[in-house]
C-alpha cells in the first residue's frame, strides 16, 4: 500500500515533497499520513478506512449473485443465457431492491471472480 510506504519513508526522514514525488500522491495527503504515522506509528495507516460507503449487499447476497452468474441469465427470464452488466444489474435490483452503475455492478462481478462471465452488451 502506498500509505504505509509514505509512513516509512516519513519515519526514515523524508520530506513531504519527495515523499508525493515518489509515490505519486498529494501533498496534502502525505501530510495526512504524517499526523497519523506522529500520533500512532504505522498502525494508524494501517487501520485508516480507505473510504466510501459500506455495501447495501451482505456476504449472503454475493453468494446469491455468484451463484445466479454462474450459471444461464436465461433461467432468471432473459432472452438468452448471457450475462452483461445491465443484466446484472437488472437481477441485482429486482432480487435486493438496490441500483448499481454499470461499472459498479461489472466490479462486483470482477470481486467475485466471475467478471469474464459478463459479455458486452449490444446496444
Amino acid at each position: 500500500m502506498r500509505r504505509l510506504a509514505a509512513g516509512k519513508m516519513l519515519m526514515e526522514g523524508a520530506s513531504v515533497s519527495d515523499v508525493a514525488a515518489q509515490l505519486h500522491i498529494s501533498e496534502n495527503t502525505v501530510r495526512k499520513y504524517r499526523t497519523l504515522v506522529n500520533e500512532g506509528g504505522l498502525e494508524s495507516l494501517r487501520q485508516m478506512s480507505v473510504g466510501g460507503r459500506s455495501s447495501v449487499l451482505d456476504a449472503a447476497a454475493m453468494q446469491w449473485i455468484a451463484a445466479a452468474l454462474s450459471g444461464p441469465a436465461g433461467i432468471h427470464g432473459f432472452p438468452s443465457d448471457a450475462w452483461t452488466s445491465n443484466r446484472l444489474r437488472e437481477l441485482i435490483r429486482a432480487q435486493f431492491g438496490v441500483s448499481y452503475s454499470r461499472v459498479y455492478t461489472w466490479q462486483i462481478a470482477t470481486n467475485l471472480g466471475l467478471g469474464h462471465r459478463l459479455t458486452k452488451s449490444r446496444k
